[in-house]
């Protein structure tokens, strides 16, 4: 291949993208542009730029995500037809990791196309490696205004997901990203080479895998923000290490390598295929396609056992009836290039039958009603037709001055939240509604420990659906979208929310009814799961930390036999017992540990265990004194809006057990200003509740004033403590805590958090979880821009390196 001219390059891209926009010329074998298909020996530093360092030359240190690695030219290597890069445990400067980052910046740049690379992604927990695009001259401004296209994002802890994101929007923090991920039916994407893709013209761009359409995005989908996509972008390839996407890293996985086969860039775009890669059991008139072909082009399709091709044989567009079986809907096209297979996996969902309701206004529900942000009603169905027949449906009124609307309800049907992640159960809706059509309904599943304030922490998964009609009843099905703490165990939910059009400031009014939990259908007589029960060791006992115990499970099966029985301790298996009596043993832990077991029966069915909790103490002697080990604050519904303020206090003595009968003496203040006192359980716990109730943002603070117990009260050794020296609700919270004004805040916040060592990483918090802000930069003065934020409370969290944490609330 000559040496690349970017002029030449600029004018013939531009010539050949006007070509094609007039002719439509659809497949017509479009031409490599440019290409590196890495056949020598070493980088082409002609085309390739080698970037190295942690980010900090380039005042983004850790790369602007927290990234671990140093990039280095010793990880990039080309050999055998491929560029490799490395992730290795190699400590360099400061960091623990190297790895590599090559990019075509003023060397290759172009605008518009097909950008294209065959990559074999790496193993590993913490990697994350990229395929993507940035602007080469920010038109626009700098990151995010003039854009980023990520063709391919891939997190090796979801080793079978990968993503295709656009960034846009405002200066951060208000920066703004969109884009899909795509799931492999089977396999892991390390364990073959793929090809990933965008098509890029004047107001679209689309993505790939291996020539399936997965996402598409236009202007109008950015909208009320610029299209900054009409620019000068160049090519970036890196594997990074860890991070904010990357997640943990599990070191005994590396070396890792990405491997590239080659990057391309046409002039002009290749045929794909487009359509659903999940349908409905029987669902009946969808629509596949085969794109950038001429109208008239021969296609010859194929379809999974028991679908149907309703219309479209021979065309680049079919309809399709499915029945129960998955299976592949495969294309073979001819074109100028040549005879073309395309085959796309399509999932049939299996049948699903009704299993029970949470929430069903004629009737009882297997929920209880928690709180709600706005007002439900119960009242006569509006508009009854063959979707909803019920006499009694809830009228909800969404709170415009919130964010995020929540109905809160507390249920113990969820013995198997996992179920719902991988489709063996499905949550279902009735709602009414004037709202848009497109307008979002979220479910989140929560376990008890999930407060406003420490987002992500125990919610278990997410699920999403959206209207498709206005002022009549439908069905919605809700999606799974993700795991924000994946570590909350399947039995461990307690709390499903119902978040109304979340992230907007909207007053609709929805009708709802029977929220549902639908479960597969096998058909004939459906099979009752397993019973089983923690019988050893006791709920609350405590043991010598190290100490060797046996766990033992009763497990039983009214219609057939218990498979195997697997025992966890705080969320980690700890192995399986196929047989009676079931037993596992187990090392203790400090501290307090959680024990469940999950029995399965021989029809695949599980059931989890109610938890016992155990305490590992410090050996040698006996406690000494007692100190404050936890303290949350909270709120809790009063009716009609208000809400009262909560707080839990924990007293633990110093080898880690519970005290018991401690009377503790405390202050709420903030919204409320009320003393209260009273007296720890078995397990070293009370809980307080204001005699007031306020509505609006409140701020819930307390302070534990005294603790008078049967050992010495030591205030000096409680993990949570304010300036008294007595404990205080957040996280480290201490005479040093970090000055913040003013409070309230207008547009700009200061920040003095010299007291903290290296860099800070600054986090601001909605009292949702929902994340506002996220920052980094030395330890010292801090100038945070909050015009963005809407009125309320919130929460900012600033960490340094050390791990020294802090919190301090502050209001809008």
């Amino acid at each position: 291949m000559r040496q690349f001219d970017p002029y030449y390059f600029l004018l013939r891209a531009t010539l050949l993208f006007s070509l094609f926009l007039s002719t439509h010329a659809f497949a017509q074998c479009p031409p490599v542009l440019w290409a590196d298909e890495f056949n020598g020996t070493s980088l082409n530093t002609a085309d390739w730029n080698i970037q190295t360092g942690d980010g900090c030359n380039e005042t983004i240190c850790g790369w602007g995500n927290s990234e671990l690695q140093f990039y280095q030219a010793e990880n990039l290597t080309v050999s055998n037809g491929n560029l490799q890069i490395t992730a290795k445990v190699e400590r360099n400067r400061g960091s623990q990791y190297t790895s590599g980052r090559i990019n075509t910046k003023n060397k290759v740049d172009n605008t518009y196309g097909r950008y294209e690379a065959r990559i074999k992604l790496p193993q590993g927990d913490g990697l994350w490696p990229a395929f993507w695009m940035l602007p080469t001259d920010d038109v626009y401004g700098t990151w995010p205004l003039s854009g980023e296209i990520d063709i391919m994002e891939f997190t090796a802890a979801n080793d079978n997901v990968i993503y295709g994101t656009i960034h846009y929007g405002d200066l951060y923090p208000g920066n703004q990203y969109q884009g899909n991920a795509y799931t492999l039916e089977s396999g892991n994407f390390y364990d073959d080479y793929h090809e990933f893709a965008i098509e890029w013209e004047a107001n679209e761009i689309r993505w790939f895998m291996d020539g399936i359409l997965y996402s598409t995005k236009r202007p109008e989908d950015l909208a009320p923000f610029a299209w900054p996509f009409d620019q000068n972008f160049h090519i970036l390839l890196n594997l990074a290490v860890g991070g904010d996407l990357g997640g943990p890293v599990d070191n005994s996985a590396l070396p890792s390598t990405m491997e590239v086969d080659y990057v391309r860039i046409y002039d002009g775009f290749r045929p794909y295929i487009g359509g659903n890669l999940v349908v409905l059991n029987q669902a009946q008139g969808e629509v596949y396609t085969i794109g950038n072909v001429a109208n008239n082009a021969n296609v010859t399709w194929s379809v999974p056992a028991g679908a149907t091709i309703v219309s479209g044989q021979g065309s680049p567009e079919v309809t399709i009836d499915f029945g129960n079986s998955s299976g592949y809907v495969s294309a073979v096209v001819s074109t100028p290039c040549g005879t073309e297979t395309f085959n796309m996996p399509v999932t049939v969902e299996p049948p699903f039958a009704y299993d029970y309701s949470f929430e069903n206004f004629d009737a009882a529900g297997s929920a209880s009603l928690s709180s709600v942000t706005g007002t439900l009603n119960e009242v006569s169905n509006p508009a009854p037709n063959a979707v909803n027949g019920s006499a009694l449906v809830g009228e909800y009124t969404r709170d415009a001055g919130s964010e995020y609307d929540i109905i809160s309800y507390s249920t113990s049907a969820i013995t198997d939240a996992d179920s719902y992640v991988i489709k063996g159960n499905k949550l279902y809706m009735d709602v009414y509604t004037s709202a848009p059509v497109g307008t979002e309904i979220l479910l989140q599943m929560e376990s008890n420990i999930a407060t406003a304030q420490n987002w992500p922490d125990g919610r278990h998964s997410r699920y999403t659906a959206r209207t498709t009609v206005t002022n009549a009843w439908e069905r919605l099905v809700f999606s799974f979208v993700d795991q924000p703490d994946p570590s909350v165990a399947t039995g461990a939910v307690s709390n499903l929310l119902v978040l109304v059009d979340p992230g907007n400031f909207t007053s609709d009014t929805y009708y709802i009814d029977n929220l549902d939990s639908w479960t597969v259908d096998n058909g004939g007589t459906s099979n009752s799961a397993p019973t089983v029960s923690i019988s050893s060791p006791g709920d609350g006992s405590s043991f010598s930390q190290g100490s060797n115990i046996t766990i033992s499970a009763s497990a039983s099966d009214s219609d057939g036999s218990v498979a195997s029985v697997e025992f966890f301790a705080n969320g980690a298996s700890l192995g399986t017992d196929n047989a009676a009596p079931y037993e596992m043993s187990y090392s203790v832990a400090t501290g307090s540990n959680d024990l469940y077991a999950i029995a399965t029966d021989n029809e695949g069915a599980s059931t989890t265990s109610a938890t016992v909790s155990v305490t590992g103490t410090t050996t040698g002697g006996n406690p000494t004194y007692a100190y404050v080990s936890a303290l949350s604050t909270g709120s809790a519904a009063a009716g009609k809006g208000a809400k009262f303020g909560t707080a839990s206090v924990t007293i633990s003595d110093d080898l880690g057990g519970a005290v018991a009968g401690a009377t503790v003496s405390g202050t709420f203040s903030g919204s409320f200003s009320e003393s209260v006192q009273g007296t720890t359980d078995a397990s070293g716990n009370v809980s307080f509740q204001t005699s007031a109730s306020l509505k609006g943002a409140l701020i819930v603070d307390f302070c534990v004033d005294a603790v008078s117990a049967s050992l010495t009260y030591n205030s000096g050794a409680n993990v949570l403590t304010c300036a008294s020296s007595s404990a205080r609700t957040g996280e480290t919270l201490s005479s040093q805590l970090p000055s913040l004004y003013p409070n309230p805040v207008s547009n700009v916040l200061h920040l003095e958090a010299g007291m903290l060592s290296g860099q800070v990483a600054l986090s601001i918090y909605g009292p949702d979880g929902s994340l506002y802000v996220q920052q980094s930069q030395p330890a010292g003065k801090f100038t945070i821009d909050t015009s963005s934020l809407p009125k309320g409370l919130f929460i900012l969290s600033v960490q340094d390196e050390a791990g020294n944490r802090h919190t301090v609330r502050f209001t809008k």
